[in-house]
């Protein structure tokens, strides 16, 4: 017998948020963008180079509402403007549950802007957009 496991699926990956995991995470979408900016000259419609301008990080997450360690609870979103104001940044990693192996870490993140829903006969879900400094690993 022999194991055929060559991708990484939602099932066998561990979401941390500052050391913690959050409960019922349903998914996490996160993108980097480098601002490219088109570099040509007067007289050639040719772009030469696409130079980065800007590192952006961010980082998009929706989970079910717990009674406990939800995203509130575990200080990850903020309760209010004072405690946007108090700066405090952590990291977000993603983690293979099959080996411990690091696959992404977003480095120093703030909380950016979150929604809750709300609805009739459905799980309570939030949302919640953080930008990051700096990522590291290449395994996702």
């Amino acid at each position: 017998m022999r194991t055929n496991i060559k991708t990484h699926s939602g099932n066998r990956i561990v979401v941390e948020f500052d050391g913690k995991e959050v409960g019922l995470v349903q998914s996490v979408r996160m993108n980097d963008n480098y601002g490219l900016e088109d570099a040509s000259g007067i007289g050639d419609i040719h772009v030469q180079e696409h130079v980065p301008t800007k590192a952006v990080h961010s980082i998009s997450v929706s989970t079910m509402v717990l009674m406990k360690k939800n995203l509130r609870d575990v200080g990850i979103a903020p309760q209010n403007g004072d405690d946007v104001l108090a700066g405090l940044v952590f990291d977000i990693c993603t983690y293979s549950k099959d080996t411990g192996e690091l696959l992404r870490k977003y480095v120093s993140c703030s909380y950016d802007s979150g929604d809750v829903d709300v609805s009739a006969h459905r799980i309570t879900m939030a949302s919640a957009q953080f930008k990051a400094l700096d990522v590291v690993g290449t395994l996702i």
